[in-house]
């Protein structure tokens, strides 16, 4: 979308906008004066241009929700606003049921691409209220105001110093004048450390030198002592005792021990107990888990078939013998009984129960026949099956007890050759013993270790305290020098660097220089040259927090046109409670003024008292 650096306000048509609840269409000019009683909506009116532009009411806050009509809830701004090169637009903002659509010129537009035209929300809200910036944003119109501030370049600074001060800083790079500082104190206070260490280590070398002579002799008694003792503990060591005969043994009992240990290390094999254990137990699981397959199944099911079939016949039968009488029709002549018929067919009928009724009974003699052989079956089935499960049991019953007797065999055998290795070993660990202290006890073998450890450590001291000696002495008097002229050097830069630290600050409030208003973001420690954080107000010499009403809004006019000035933009600013101010001689605006003033009991009236005129940015 195209940046929209300066506009003016020719229009607006409001409803559903808080006490707009039809359509109401005001017309603007420069200067545009609002007047009108409590209630009558002049506020409003700022809160839809805001609305329309940000989203957000006059003073950004969030709950757009209050912005609503109570009684049409349907809310529709638009403004209409001709550029800086004089091109009309139109700029409509809509809200139903929660869903915002924004059209810019007939087109459907984001919130996104309004910040892209008209900036960030915070910059028109400071521009259009003059309150919002100082009342509203708080730290963060700091960070504004930083981000739009112009840098000032190192060779900026220098052009305003002296020429020794230029000459120290010119080749520095002093990207943050806060980190640099703070890296020169820290260079100074290393340095002071090894000035505090040179001293340290040229006292160590006086007292070193003047200590030397009387520190050799005593090292050379110390050693020459050391000497005489570890001779006479290493000579009554071996005093009589015959050490080759020892070594003997010692080889001896050592091999017959790597012998025993390996005969010992295979064990007895059990591999292959363990495999026909194993084939057992899967023989006795697959034997276990077979189950019964019927023999007879189809069989009984078709005589089971057929005995349904003829009960179910002789049920037809007798239900029709009982039901007969003279005049009935019969159903296989279809012609009416007689009674003279009728003892007839009643007799044909009783002889068709009688035949169905045998050959039922043979067929249920064979049902049960079958399924007496099905159960015989099934009981050989799972008698052999036991029978299996039972002496496969037994086969692995008695594999577990030859294994448990070659476990116990391969145990006995163990313990007997455990016990001939700890004799061994402990044959070993005395002729080791006997080899390794001799004649010694074991504090005058433990005094024999300790004398070699001291020899070697005195004869080393004693290396360390001739070379020293004979080594020429370092000049600490001249580095020490060095470094303390390095320090005054760095002292003199540092001072320097505060000089220039207070010059930048002192050039990056001169971006803000107002009539009356006063913005301080940083402040420089006298004492220490440190920049300190700051965010402060004042108008006229006086804090911001103790101004009457009419003051903050002059106060706000000019940080108005402070953020014109910074952010290249020149967009329309609402005074409201105008009625308070009775004169603007501290500023003079440069774009669209819109007044808005309360008049006890009076209606809205909205009064271009001028035409728009086209612009450009500031």
């Amino acid at each position: 979308m195209k940046n929209i650096g300066s506009f003016q306000i020719t229009g607006m048509t409001i409803s559903g906008f808080k006490c707009y609840e039809e359509a109401a269409h005001l017309t603007f000019g420069n200067p545009t004066v609002i007047t009108g009683g409590n209630g009558r909506g002049k506020s409003s009116i700022a809160d839809a241009i805001a609305f329309a532009v940000t989203g957000l009411p006059f003073f950004g806050e969030r709950g757009i929700d209050r912005l609503h009509c109570e009684t049409n809830p349907s809310l529709m701004v638009a403004l209409y606003f001709v550029d800086g090169e004089g091109q009309n637009h139109e700029l409509t903002r809509t809200r139903q049921k929660s869903r915002m659509t924004i059209t810019y010129d007939g087109y459907e537009i984001r919130q996104h691409d309004l910040n892209e035209m008209f900036g960030e929300k915070d910059v028109f809200l400071s521009i259009f209220n003059p309150l919002y910036f100082i009342e509203e944003l708080g730290d963060d119109g700091k960070k504004l105001l930083e981000r739009y501030l112009p840098a000032i370049s190192h060779e900026q600074v220098l052009a305003t110093l002296s020429e020794s001060v230029r000459a120290s800083l010119e080749n520095e790079s002093i990207l943050s004048p806060e980190t640099y500082l703070k890296r020169c104190r820290e260079e100074i206070r290393e340095l002071e450390q090894s000035v505090i260490y040179l001293n340290g280590q040229k006292d160590l070398l006086d007292t070193q030198r003047a200590s030397g002579t009387e520190n050799l002799i005593s090292l050379k008694e110390r050693r020459d002592a050391l000497i005489k003792e570890r001779d006479m503990l290493e000579e009554k060591r071996f005093a009589g005792l015959d050490l080759a005969g020892m070594q003997e043994r010692l080889v001896e009992l050592s091999a017959r021990y790597d012998e025993m240990a390996k005969d010992g290390a295979g064990g007895v094999d059990t591999t292959e107990i363990d495999r026909r254990l194993q084939e057992l137990h899967r023989k006795l699981g697959q034997r276990g888990a077979e189950q019964y397959a019927p023999k007879y199944t189809r069989h009984i099911a078709e005589v089971a078939a057929k005995v349904k079939e003829l009960g179910a016949k002789y049920s037809r039968e007798a239900a029709l013998l009982k039901g007969f009488q003279p005049g009935i029709v019969c159903p296989t002549c279809r012609r009416a009984v007689s009674e003279a018929d009728l003892r007839t067919v009643q007799s044909g009928i009783r002889a068709s129960l009688e035949a169905i009724t045998a050959e039922g009974r043979a067929q249920k003699g064979q049902l049960d026949e079958l399924q007496a052989l099905e159960k015989r079956a099934e009981e050989t089935f799972l008698q052999f099956q036991k029978d299996d499960v039972t002496q496969i049991s037994l086969q692995i019953e008695e594999l577990n007890r030859q294994r448990e007797g070659v476990e116990a065999a391969q145990a006995a055998s163990q313990d007997r050759r455990k016990n001939e290795l700890e004799s061994l070993h402990s044959q070993i660990q005395t002729v080791t013993a006997d080899i390794e202290y001799g004649n010694l006890s074991q504090e005058e073998y433990d005094r024999l270790a300790e004398c070699r450890e001291l020899l070697r450590e005195c004869q080393a001291a004693l290396d360390a305290t001739k070379k020293a000696a004979q080594a020429e002495p370092e000049d600490y008097g001249a580095k020490i020098a060095q470094v303390e002229s390095l320090i005054l050097d760095k002292k003199k830069l540092l001072a320097n660097a505060i000089l220039y630290v207070g010059k930048r600050a002192e050039l990056t409030f001169s971006q803000l220089k107002m009539n009356l208003v006063e913005i301080a973001l940083n402040e420089v420690v006298k004492s220490t040259g440190e920049v300190k954080d700051v965010f402060k107000f004042t108008y006229g010499g006086r804090r911001y927090d103790r101004l009457s009403l009419s003051e903050k809004i002059r106060a706000g006019l000019e940080v108005s046109e402070l953020v014109k000035r910074l952010t290249g933009r020149n967009y329309p600013v609402f005074i409201d409670n105008m009625e308070s101010v009775d004169e603007l001689t501290n500023v003079r605006p440069t774009g669209q003024i819109i007044m808005a003033k309360c008049v006890r009991g009076a209606a809205l009236t909205v009064r271009p008292m001028g035409r728009p005129q086209t612009q450009k940015a500031a």
